[in-house]
């Protein structure tokens, strides 16, 4: 596919410069910024494999990676990778120090007051992750884990924390800064369980080789995932959202999302091109 004409993204950024810099003038780059200094920052968390994973040359890579660096290449800029994790990385963007933010960004009420999604890039589903021995109770279904003896392990920040907390208010919960703790802790008996999306968990459960992992049938809810921006930068969120369309309509997202996951999307994004 052709890239973006760069006159054009210059008279887009233009027209919304006013806009983007409400919110925060003194940290905001919208995309005339982004185009003049020819760099994007993408913040990725190199914990979440395949989404974000160190390659053997001790670089991030990954499904979000792949995306970012497309996305670069269609409006003509350097892509930089920064590394954030699940709690930084909305005050990385709310700081300024990284332009857009991936990294399994599912969007939710709350997010959404607090910075801007682009249109969806792929789709998650939650399930629990539990073993089927070795727990402290046998947990069979999602009802299980609403019980004082279950431990229950999670990423801070992430979608199963708001969920643990509606449905399994009396399971006890340990929240830990990334997914290898979390998944160290559940392999080495100090867990029995965690919510996350499935996207989120396959790939990672196999590194521990001999645990009688277990995922739960019962998908707990389906989630749209975004690129966040900041708030009101709304020039760097409608020229992405033009790139993503292109992304979907060339099915540029669809080959990566296999390329790294080894199966097709379970929810594909429906062609839309209101975005």
């Amino acid at each position: 596919m052709p890239s973006f004409n760069r006159r054009y993204l210059f008279s887009l950024a233009a027209s919304a410069a006013g806009a983007t810099l409400l919110p925060n003038p003194a940290t905001a780059r919208p995309l005339a910024e982004i185009l003049s200094s020819r760099r994007l920052r993408a913040g990725i968390n190199p914990t979440l494999p395949p989404f974000g994973t160190f390659n053997d040359r001790n670089q991030i890579d990954g499904f979000d990676a792949d995306i970012a660096r497309e996305i670069a290449r269609r409006i003509n800029v350097e892509l930089e990778i920064v590394q954030v994790g699940s709690p930084d990385r909305i005050p990385f963007l709310q700081a300024g120090r990284i332009d857009i933010v991936l990294g399994a960004m599912t969007r939710t009420i709350e997010r959404a007051l607090v910075i801007d999604y682009t249109q969806p890039l792929h789709t998650q589903s939650m399930v629990v992750l539990t073993k089927s021995a070795g727990t402290t109770v046998p947990i069979n279904a999602p009802a299980d884990l609403n019980n004082s003896a279950v431990r229950l392990v999670q990423v801070r920040g992430t979608v199963g924390v708001p969920w643990i907390q509606a449905n399994a208010p009396q399971a006890q919960v340990t929240l830990l800064d990334n997914y290898p703790d979390c998944f160290r802790a559940l392999a080495q008996g100090r867990a029995d369980a965690m919510v996350d999306v499935a996207e989120s968990v396959v790939i990672p459960m196999r590194n521990f080789q001999g645990v009688p992992w277990k995922i739960l049938d019962e998908v707990l809810a389906s989630f749209w995932v975004g690129i966040g921006v900041q708030k009101g930068n709304y020039s760097l969120r409608d020229a992405l959202n033009v790139v993503l369309f292109e992304l979907h309509r060339s099915n540029f997202v669809n080959q990566t999302w296999e390329k790294w996951f080894g199966v097709p999307m379970t929810t594909r994004i429906p062609f839309n091109p209101m975005f």
